[in-house]
């Protein structure tokens, strides 16, 4: 009894907090179907950049994992980054500010996305860890004047 329970109007056992439903009554995985069905959506890894095409503007593509950032308050937060629990950003920084391809009434500009992390207010020891939006770049493009 205690540790697990039934759904009302299903029969599907759901468990506690710390015990894992990760099978299904055959033994199955309960989530196959979704990543089977994720899967069949992806692109070709061989085809993705395939069209020989170049980027106009120069970038360094980087994965990182960051313990410090500003928030969308401009408040400084840390970003709950451990050895058991890591959150990477996927970031493209612009190398130059403009290119043989970028040149006279255009530049590269460096473009920004807001991701969700989990993060705690190192000023504040009762807040938390709480859910909150930063900005990193995302992409280089070149921009010219209309």
């Amino acid at each position: 009894m205690y540790g697990s329970f039934t759904t009302p109007g299903g029969n599907r056992l759901r468990r506690a907090p710390g015990a894992p439903d990760l099978h299904d009554a055959s033994g199955d995985s309960y989530f196959r179907h979704v990543r089977q069905a994720s899967n069949a959506n992806l692109p070709d890894p061989q085809s993705i950049n395939s069209t020989g095409r170049i980027d106009a503007c120069e970038s360094k593509t980087d994965i990182m994992t960051p313990y410090w950032a500003l928030n969308s308050a401009r408040k400084l937060r840390a970003i709950v980054n451990t050895m058991h629990f890591e959150q990477a950003i996927h970031q493209e920084v612009c190398s130059k500010k403009s290119t043989n391809r970028c040149t006279r009434d255009c530049g590269c500009e460096q473009k920004y996305k807001w991701h969700r992390l989990l993060a705690y207010d190192p000023s504040d020891d009762c807040a938390g860890i709480f859910m909150d939006w930063f900005l990193f770049p995302s992409c280089c493009v070149c921009r010219c004047n209309p």
